[in-house]
């Protein structure tokens, strides 16, 4: 037996973690997220996260192999959460991407401007490292793409391969991830950003764009 769990390319913890009783999980969980939220990677200290945790530091690393490993999984937790949520909408409309991407993004960008990882979202952009995510991101992204093209109705697109549709995602992808940082961006200036709303209009416009097209057609 492995002392690794990995689904859905998920990074996990090691077999220790998952057999403690679930009010010290939950504590875990919380001082990583407390940790990671309140510092980028290069900022955020194991003792910082042990101390909250009320763990010893040497219990940490029967969790997890470095505070590589603990990021990637927390990361990779949320990410998981999204993922589901996306493809849950897409499934009740019915396979229809651009009408679930609308809804998603719509909720997401509240999630994550004001949602309880919004802190962890701020400084991940602020410092870059979502660059610390290319552990996980090929495969995540991928199987992600694969369980969207196997739930949408192909008939309401212009996709004639598996490669188009993934970049068809992809773009669809850029325009909430751009959106959220344009918001990070103002804030981190000391500029005032737009309003969740103002952010979820503009998304929805971008996305609008590339449904229909930006061009007036005479």
């Amino acid at each position: 037996m492995t002392s690794r769990h990995k689904k859905e390319e998920v990074i996990m913890p090691k077999d220790t973690f998952f057999n403690l009783a679930l009010p010290k999980k939950a504590r875990l969980f919380a001082a990583i997220s407390h940790e990671f939220s309140r510092k980028s990677f290069d900022d955020s200290a194991i003792s910082e996260i042990v101390e909250a945790a009320g763990i010893p530091r040497g219990s940490f690393y029967q969790y997890f192999d470095n505070k590589l490993d603990c990021y990637l999984y927390f990361v990779g937790r949320i990410q998981k959460e999204r993922n589901e949520l996306y493809l849950s909408i897409l499934q009740k409309n019915a396979g229809d991407l651009f009408e679930a991407s609308k809804q998603f993004f719509t909720v997401s960008i509240m999630d994550v401007i004001e949602g309880s990882y919004s802190e962890f979202y701020q400084t991940m952009i602020e410092a870059h490292d979502f660059r610390l995510q290319r552990s996980l991101g090929h495969g995540n992204m991928h199987q992600l793409v694969q369980k969207l093209y196997e739930q949408t109705d192909l008939s309401l697109l212009k996709i004639e391969s598996f490669e188009e549709f993934r970049d068809l995602v992809n773009l669809m992808l850029n325009i909430f991830f751009s959106s959220i940082r344009n918001y990070f961006h103002y804030q981190q200036k000391g500029e005032k950003p737009l309003s969740v709303t103002a952010i979820q209009e503009r998304c929805l416009t971008m996305l609008s764009w590339l449904k229909y097209g930006a061009a007036k057609i005479n």
